[in-house]
């Protein structure tokens, strides 16, 4: 369908997730009138070992607590330990990854208040009794920081940290593909990952928004000599429009 002489036209948006996030948020934007490009920039691999499997199963009896920073978190541990949980509960840092464990694990019993490890810190610090030292299980992404353990750590529990995915950067290209060659003039990273994959494939020839998820995902692009336009206030799609100033 051709779009009316004076219908709006949302901005262009490059979406540098991995190809299934990509297609999602493109969906998104699409209905609130943008113009979605996508270039995954990274991809996801489940850390699949007999040892990791192994070593969830002998410990998730035991756990009073398992906590997910992500949606992939949730599926990657799903994937290696396959429900019903024995006993422990399950905190998770906001909504889609509530979604991904309720739908894979059966249950939430803790959403964290922001949208970030640390916000679900903060959330089990004040509700999540530590002060018993509970056994806590973080399942996460391998080059995830430590603040979720720290901070859990310092109020009691006793936390044991699985890497049950990773995220993998797009390899350097042999000859990197221009921006102006996208048709996008917004940039749009929602992980420090994403910024490396980006800029191993990417040559910036023309002026471009760059917005960003977080602050580590913002390190990370100023790290690599990106100018950030503006970051996301929660880490999430609605944050990043509202970064944007932009309304449809």
């Amino acid at each position: 369908m051709t779009p009316s002489a004076t219908a709006p036209i949302g901005p262009r948006v490059l979406l540098t997730r991995s190809e299934e996030d990509c297609a999602e948020w493109a969906l998104r934007l699409e209905q609130r009138g943008a113009r979605p490009v996508s270039l995954p920039c990274i991809h996801c691999d489940i850390v699949d070992t007999p040892d990791l499997r192994a070593a969830l199963a002998a410990a998730v009896p035991g756990a009073d607590w398992l906590a997910f920073t992500s949606r992939r978190g949730v599926e990657a541990f799903a994937t290696l330990h396959a429900p019903p949980l024995d006993r422990g509960k399950v905190a998770v840092v906001g909504s889609a990854t509530a979604a991904a464990a309720r739908q894979r694990l059966g249950r939430v019993d803790l959403v964290g208040r922001g949208g970030t490890a640390a916000s679900l810190a903060a959330t089990l610090v004040a509700d999540g009794d530590l002060a018993h030292q509970p056994r806590v299980l973080i399942a996460v992404a391998a080059n995830a920081g430590d603040e979720l353990e720290r901070t859990l750590r310092a109020a009691g529990a006793r936390c044991t940290r699985f890497d049950v995915y990773r995220t993998v950067p797009a390899p350097p290209a042999a000859t990197k593909r221009a921006m102006s060659s996208l048709d996008a003039d917004n940039v749009l990273f929602a992980s420090p990952t994403a910024v490396t994959g980006f800029v191993q494939q990417v040559a910036i020839d023309v002026p471009v928004n760059v917005y960003t998820i977080g602050p580590s995902t913002t390190t990370a692009a100023r790290a690599h000599g990106l100018n950030v336009t503006a970051e996301a206030r929660e880490p999430s799609l609605e944050g990043i429009l509202e970064a944007m100033q932009w309304r449809n």
